[in-house]
């Protein structure tokens, strides 16, 4: 039987992950971008979830969005990073809603507000060309769905891609009827 050694962990052995192996540019694979819900299992919150310990959970584990399911494991919606944000939550206040009282269901956006991409697409796209869509459409995280089968497969962030390219990725909203009127209104 061979014998193995255990050898003791040195101050400058440190973690890796796995965009610290690969050479990204914007002219990569969208897929290389994907979080593939084949692969990996989904960060998932329920609408009931505090909002201040939602925030929690995302700062802990470094995510930029959560899937929300209901009690019977259906999808929901989505939250990000920027609908649980010090502003966003501000806004809900001055609303009228207690922050304490805040729910993930309260921030998050509901599933017939989501935007999709077909896996088809993004399969044969370079990351690229998924963001040019991206700020077309002013999306800043974008569904990733195979329409053949009716799977929600994945997620591409617009924060995430930033993050890996070492890079900053901006995407404005796209202008609503609302917004504009809002705009265009007479300060009292």
């Amino acid at each position: 039987m061979k014998e193995l050694n255990f050898l003791q962990l040195q101050d400058l052995d440190k973690l890796v992950f796995p965009e610290e192996f690969n050479e990204l540019s914007l002219d990569s694979p969208a897929l290389s971008f994907v979080s593939d819900f084949k692969d990996h299992h989904p960060s998932l919150l329920t609408p009931s979830v505090a909002a201040i310990d939602a925030l929690e959970v995302m700062r802990a584990g470094h995510l930029n969005a959560v899937l929300v399911i209901d009690s019977g494991g259906r999808f929901t919606g989505l939250l990000t990073a920027e609908d649980i944000s010090y502003q966003r939550v501000m806004q809900c206040v001055a609303a009228g809603l207690k922050r304490q009282e805040l729910i993930v269901g309260d921030l998050m956006r509901p599933r017939n507000q989501l935007k999709m991409l077909s896996y088809q697409q993004v399969e044969k796209s370079s990351i690229r060309e998924v963001l040019q869509a991206m700020r077309r459409h002013g999306q800043r995280d974008c569904l990733v769905v195979d329409v053949g089968l009716h799977h929600v497969r994945g997620l591409i962030s617009a924060a995430e891609v930033g993050q890996r390219l070492h890079a900053e990725i901006s995407i404005d909203e796209a202008p609503t009827v609302a917004g504009i009127l809002r705009e265009l209104a007479p300060v009292h």
